[in-house]
C-alpha cells in the first residue's frame, strides 16, 4: 500500500493522518474536506487504500461508504469520534475494512494497515 486518501472535514485531523502515514512510507497521499471530492479522488485517482470520517458536511460517511465500495476496491477504513455499535455494524454491513476511534495513534493506524495487508496476501 503507497497511496491513501483521506475523507474528512477537519483539516487538522486530516494532517496528522497525513504525517502517520508519510512515517509508513505512503508514497502519495491525497485528501478531501468533503464526501463529493473525495468520492472524485476515488474513482479518478489510484488509490490503496481509503480513510473516512463518518460525519461530513455534504453526506452521511455511510451513505459515501457505499459509494466508495462501488466506485474503486480499495479498503476503507471508517474514522469517526462516534464509536458507537450502532456506527461500528452499519460501517461493516456497508463494506468497511477497519474502523479506528478518534483521537488515534500511529500505532492504531499501523495496526489497522497491517491487517489489511495481511487480508490482501491471503486472497492472492
Amino acid at each position: 500500500m503507497k497511496n491513501a486518501l483521506i475523507i474528512d472535514d477537519n483539516a487538522v485531523i486530516r494532517e496528522v493522518l497525513r504525517q502517520i502515514l508519510m512515517t509508513m512510507d505512503f508514497s502519495q497521499i491525497t485528501d478531501a474536506p468533503n464526501g463529493r471530492l473525495g468520492l472524485q479522488h476515488a474513482i479518478y485517482d489510484k488509490v490503496d487504500v481509503v480513510f473516512l470520517d463518518l460525519e461530513l458536511p455534504d453526506i452521511h460517511g455511510i451513505s459515501l461508504l457505499s459509494q466508495l465500495k462501488q466506485a474503486c476496491a480499495a479498503p476503507v477504513v471508517v474514522i469517526t469520534s462516534h464509536s458507537t455499535r450502532d456506527n461500528l455494524q452499519q460501517a461493516i454491513q456497508a463494506g468497511a475494512s477497519g474502523f479506528i476511534t478518534k483521537p488515534f495513534f500511529g500505532q492504531k493506524i499501523a495496526e489497522v494497515l497491517q491487517k489489511l495487508r495481511k487480508r490482501a496476501a491471503s486472497t492472492v
